[in-house]
């Protein structure tokens, strides 16, 4: 599969003080692809996503988009194709940035910091920012927005960067329900929209299903089963994972899982 792949780590180690928090020998993802990331708390889901994007530094392996090393020597420029969403912080209120201007942020990545923004970065931070469902809302300060709010301008400002890989670190963390649905729907309409490929780390078991391709679950920094989405939800697989009493019910025509 490493041919048709969008992404491939091979060999990947990162240690901290000495101690291995991230091993995987072997893990491509598919151009257009979505793959989930489960496991629990230390699991090792955002490390991988920073060793990806090249925020966090390997202690030994490779990591390439399409090919291209995206560690060492001129790999910068590979990384622009790669943008990461971090799990969803407030902005201070009185930060003197709109929203708009925040999103079109994004696009330094590949235009440079010192150009002046033209108006075809305007016109794509207006485009994504419809594309999320908060267009209405370029002009407001980007701390007066609410806390799912804000969190569809990170996925604005993350997509004005053109990327070709989205990494999305828990985007619907301390959510409230109502946003949790809102952000987990406008992931859903961003591969079809936009051909991107998808990391999502996540703890909403029940969304796997209408939103992966493929589930890749963690627990220690290494993996401990891969395979459809459809297969995840197992209630065996999910208790040994989550250390866990777990049951896989059915609900409305579709499969929730309990604890």
């Amino acid at each position: 599969m490493e041919n048709d792949a969008a992404l491939s780590l091979r060999d990947v180690v990162v240690k901290r003080r000495g101690r291995v928090v991230l091993r995987i020998e072997a893990l491509d993802v598919a151009k257009g692809g979505v793959l989930g990331l489960i496991g629990p708390n230390g699991a090792g889901k955002s490390t991988l996503l920073t060793a990806i994007c090249g925020m966090l530094r390997l202690t030994s392996g490779a990591v390439r988009l399409f090919g291209n090393r995206l560690t060492g020597p001129g790999a910068s420029k590979a990384r622009r194709d790669i943008a990461l969403v971090m799990q969803a912080r407030d902005a201070d209120p009185r930060l003197p940035i709109s929203v708009q201007e925040s999103v079109m942020s994004g696009g330094y990545a590949k235009r440079g910091w010192f150009r002046t923004p033209g108006r075809e970065l305007a016109r794509r931070a207006s485009q994504m920012l419809e594309l999320v469902g908060i267009g209405h809302l370029a002009g407001r300060p980007l701390g007066q927005l609410s806390g799912g709010e804000q969190q569809r301008a990170a996925i604005a400002r993350a997509l004005a960067q053109e990327p070709q890989v989205l990494l999305l670190d828990e985007p619907t963390s301390a959510l409230d329900w109502r946003a949790q649905r809102d952000i987990l729907g406008c992931i859903a309409g961003l591969r079809d929209r936009l051909g991107l490929t998808v990391l999502l780390a996540t703890h909403d078991l029940n969304s796997l299903e209408s939103l992966c391709d493929e589930v890749l679950c963690l627990e220690s920094g290494r993996p401990l089963w891969r395979g459809p989405a459809r297969e995840a939800l197992d209630a065996d697989r999910l208790g040994r994972l989550y250390r866990a009493e777990v049951a896989v019910v059915s609900h409305a025509g579709r499969r929730v899982v309990l604890f």
